[in-house]
């Protein structure tokens, strides 16, 4: 993805009267830019998506705020329409609530955006995630709803099974348990690695190696923390792409650093750069999850919106 065409982007859904502002702005049009037409048609399609979440969900129901215009963009982006997402949700309600599996984060949002991205809407796809988030949902003290339903969306999308998703946390678990420096990462770096399908020991290794890189980068330093860097890890990112991501930062000062949302973009247009997808070996699904959500993330990190990130107990 070029800087100069996020730049226009952006430009162009500023320009929409009552739109999105912030850090939501540049992650909408971040979102828009995963199409290839032009900034101008964009941004109508973009305001055109978001009159119909508003006339499907009203004023109250989730997505809410500038998170709307994020699921918004993000539906335009990936050529899904809003009819898309709000049937997928309706029918995803209907189905949790059929099957006694208890509520559902934002009234099925989340799980929807990704499943309806991913093309995941079939019946046995939504049996699959209802099992998924029965097999993952952890004890009630360390809940966290609207993780266990991002995660098992995006392993229903891919076709993992809830006994091999269980399987791929425990292992990469034992791993980061045993390790000092992943200790205090252990869960959040197992459902990364089950999910992105990546070895534990070597994403615990680009973990401390990108911890002690970011040191020497003060943009990074700056805004960046440990939960960024084992989520990076999981997608393959390495201390020698640090650089790049720093210099994109700074091309971006424009974009607000709360809720290291600077960074963050920084790092979706480096992801969109590289030559394999984006993140090496990773499937080409988890990439595409791994950019959806952390726009979601970093904008509703900086703004009013509810934070919900891959961190959590």
């Amino acid at each position: 993805m070029e800087l100069d065409r996020l730049k226009q982007t952006h430009a162009a859904v500023k320009a929409i009267k009552g739109g999105p502002d912030g850090a939501g702005a540049w992650f909408s049009a971040y979102a828009l830019c995963l199409s290839g037409d032009s900034p101008a048609n964009l941004a109508g399609a973009l305001e055109t998506s978001h009159v119909a979440l508003k006339d499907a969900l009203g004023s109250w129901q989730a997505p809410t705020g500038s998170l709307r215009w994020i699921y918004a963009a993000l539906l335009t982006g990936n050529g899904k329409t809003a009819s898309d997402f709000v049937t997928l949700r309706t029918t995803l309600k209907e189905s949790a609530k059929e099957a006694g599996t208890g509520k559902l984060y934002a009234g099925g949002s989340r799980a929807a955006l990704v499943l309806t991205l991913s093309g995941a809407r079939s019946a046995s796809a939504l049996r699959r995630f209802l099992a998924i988030q029965k097999a993952i949902q952890p004890p009630w003290w360390r809940a966290n709803q609207a993780i266990t339903d991002q995660f098992a969306a995006s392993h229903a999308a891919q076709d993992d099974s809830p006994d091999s998703v269980v399987r791929a946390r425990e292992a990469a678990l034992a791993v980061f348990a045993g390790a000092k420096a992943t200790r205090g990462l252990k869960r959040e770096g197992a459902r990364l690695c089950a999910l992105y399908r990546q070895p534990a020991r070597e994403v615990a290794e680009r973990f401390v190696a990108l911890r002690a890189a970011a040191r020497e980068l003060k943009p990074i330093r700056q805004t960046g923390n440990r939960h960024l860097y084992m989520e990076w890890a999981a997608q393959g990112v390495t201390s020698a792409d640090l650089p790049v991501i720093a210099s994109h930062m700074q091309a971006l000062d424009a974009v607000t650093q709360t809720g290291s949302a600077r960074l963050r973009l920084a790092q979706l247009v480096w992801l969109g750069e590289r030559g394999d997808g984006g993140l090496g070996t990773v499937s080409a699904m988890s990439a595409v999850i791994a950019a959806q959500t952390a726009a979601i993330i970093a904008a509703s990190t900086a703004t009013s919106a509810a934070v919900t990130t891959t961190s959590g107990p």
